[in-house]
């Protein structure tokens, strides 16, 4: 910034040798250390960027033997020192006082040892830069057992720890043959000979994969062999015809077969009490050519009065092949037949419908019912699924009285229109909901209700007969309505643009009996306004509080040509114009 009257100060310290913290690009100087610093460019920490202390120390530079001053070369271009302890330095150039210098530049002043410890030792060599070193490396004894191991008949078990190195290890002797067993029978079999697993060759068989060692052996079963381990080897997928000819076969898990077909004359179950069939319909007597035999199912059981498994009772629902009827029978212990001649004086015991017994006749086909067995004139019964009834009333309604005769509800006779806008309604309801009797009321207002010609406030009138014009009505409680005098409006002062309200009165009712206005000479700080009549030309308002706004003064004319001055704060905070900036101290 050009300002040539304008003094730019950055921070200082007599005290502090090294600032904190600078903002990045902040500049300061310490008088104690004589050094100027920069803020980093984060803004975290301070930069040494020069200052007195390094001016000095290159004003003070001379190419003679002093202490703590920086070298320089004299004017022959040569650089004079006093004392170098150093080897391998070139020296080219430099002129030693000393004998030090060639001395050491071949070797150490002081000779070092090289040596090893530990897993490897090895003799201490000294070392002075004038020769090699050469260590002798022993290694240390972790295993003793030094030899040859493994060979045709062992095998070695070598320990090794965590360093790689073997610190154990010993010879196992290894079997050449092993024995073996079956079912019968026994055998020696040789390292290097040949053990051959096979089946029976009915149904066993054996496959071998792998090699090099590897080699599996799986024994497995064709599909000629029943197995009864299905839950762990799975189904059993038979592709050929499974023929038992003699024996009998016994199934006591579950058998799933796609088609089974069975060429005997009794498929017998013992203590099944599940059958499962998928299939809707129960086909029987597949074979039966030219209707010749009983179609039908059959149970039995040990009847009354009967002991032992040879007293067999039976039932069943059968279709007779010589009449073509289908008929019921119980309690025959006739062992039934697919030829066996159900007639209708053997056949039934007791069959009834709704509690009649029908057993004196064949069931050709259940189409009606006989009206001298099943009628109203009879009153079937709640318990054979009548109603107990023999009439019922034109339009009557039923009612359930648990296992008794139904209760008839006669018409209650209400059917009609009811109500208009000038009626109320008065409707009574019986024990099951219907309406049994509704009138009809009008609406009126009694002349009792009526004090002086004057609707009261509880019967929706006001309770007064004459109201004037324009007043306003108040409510009174349970009362008759008030009746509100007009109000007078009345001003003070006048409005205009340079006037304020300044007072406003209002009565209980919301409503403006009078105001006031005032000239406004000031407008304050707490108005809105800034507190001042007057304010300096080209000054800064600033705020003071809930006071005046101050007002600082107008800034100064010299070096106009190049810049205005500068406005900041005193240590009070008050904003002034000013020529100088001032970083401060640290």
């Amino acid at each position: 910034m050009a300002i040539s009257n304008t003094s730019v100060l950055i921070k200082r310290s007599t005290t502090t040798g090294t600032p904190s913290t600078l903002k990045a690009g902040e500049l300061a100087y310490s008088y104690v250390s004589n050094t100027i610093f920069i803020g980093t460019s984060s803004g975290t920490g301070v930069i040494n960027v020069g200052g007195q202390y390094y001016t000095s120390q290159i004003d003070n530079a001379t190419s003679t033997n002093t202490s703590s001053t920086i070298v320089k070369r004299d004017a022959s271009g040569n650089i004079s020192v006093g004392y170098i302890t150093a080897a391998g330095i070139s020296v080219s150039g430099l002129t030693a006082n000393t004998a030090n210098l060639a001395t050491y530049a071949s070797q150490l002043q002081t000779p070092q040892y090289f040596g090893a410890y530990g897993d490897a030792t090895a003799a201490n060599v000294i070392f002075n830069g004038t020769a090699n070193v050469e260590l002798g490396f022993t290694l240390a004894t972790v295993n003793s057992n030094v030899g040859a191991y493994g060979n045709t008949t062992s095998v070695p078990t070598i320990t090794v720890d965590a360093k790689g190195r073997i610190t154990s290890i010993s010879n196992n002797t290894i079997a050449t043959s092993f024995t073996v067993l079956g079912n019968t029978g026994s055998g020696t079999q040789a390292g290097a000979g040949t053990l051959t697993l096979e089946g029976n060759g009915t149904g066993i068989t054996t496959t071998v994969t792998g090699s090099g060692g590897s080699e599996t052996v799986l024994f497995a079963t064709d599909s000629t062999v029943a197995r009864t381990n299905v839950s762990t080897v799975g189904a059993q997928v038979f592709n050929t015809d499974i023929n038992i000819p003699t024996n009998n076969m016994s199934v006591g898990g579950t058998l799933n077969v796609t088609n089974l077909f069975v060429s005997g004359n009794l498929i017998q179950t013992n203590a099944t009490q599940t059958l499962n069939v998928n299939d809707p319909m129960i086909y029987l007597a597949s074979n039966n050519s030219g209707d010749v035999v009983d179609i039908g199912i059959v149970g039995h059981f040990v009847g009354p009065g009967n002991s032992g498994f040879s007293h067999y009772q039976h039932l069943g629902f059968v279709r007779d092949y010589n009449d073509k009827k289908w008929k019921l029978f119980s309690n025959v212990s006739t062992e039934p037949t697919s030829t066996v001649v159900f007639d209708a004086n053997t056949i039934y015991d007791t069959i009834k419908v709704g509690g009649v017994d029908v057993s004196t006749g064949n069931i050709t086909a259940v189409n009606s019912i006989s009206a001298n067995t099943l009628s109203l004139a009879n009153a079937l019964t709640v318990a054979n699924g009548g109603t107990g009834a023999t009439t019922f009333q034109t339009g009557s309604i039923l009612v359930g009285n648990n296992t008794g005769a139904l209760t008839v509800l006669a018409n209650t006779g209400t059917a009609g229109t009811y109500g208009n806008s000038n009626t109320v309604l008065t409707v009574t309801t019986d024990a099951y909901g219907r309406v049994s009797s509704i009138a009809s009321n009008p609406i009126a207002i009694n002349a009792s209700q009526i004090n002086l010609g004057q609707l009261s406030v509880s019967n929706g009138g006001t309770g007064a007969a004459l109201f004037y014009q324009g007043q306003i009505l108040i409510g009174n409680g349970a009362g008759n309505l008030s009746q509100l005098p007009n109000s007078s409006f009345t001003v003070t002062g006048s409005a205009g643009t340079n006037s304020t309200l300044t007072s406003l009165s209002v009565d209980a009712y919301g409503r403006t009996t009078a105001a006031t206005f005032s000239s406004i000479s000031g407008l304050t700080v707490s108005q809105g306004g800034t507190g001042l009549s007057t304010a300096t030309t080209n000054g800064i308002t600033y705020g003071n509080g809930t006071g005046a706004f101050g007002v600082t003064s107008s800034a100064g004319t010299s070096d106009q040509s190049w810049s205005n001055q500068i406005l900041t704060v005193t240590n009070l905070g008050v904003p002034v114009w000013s020529s100088t900036m001032d970083g401060g101290v640290f």
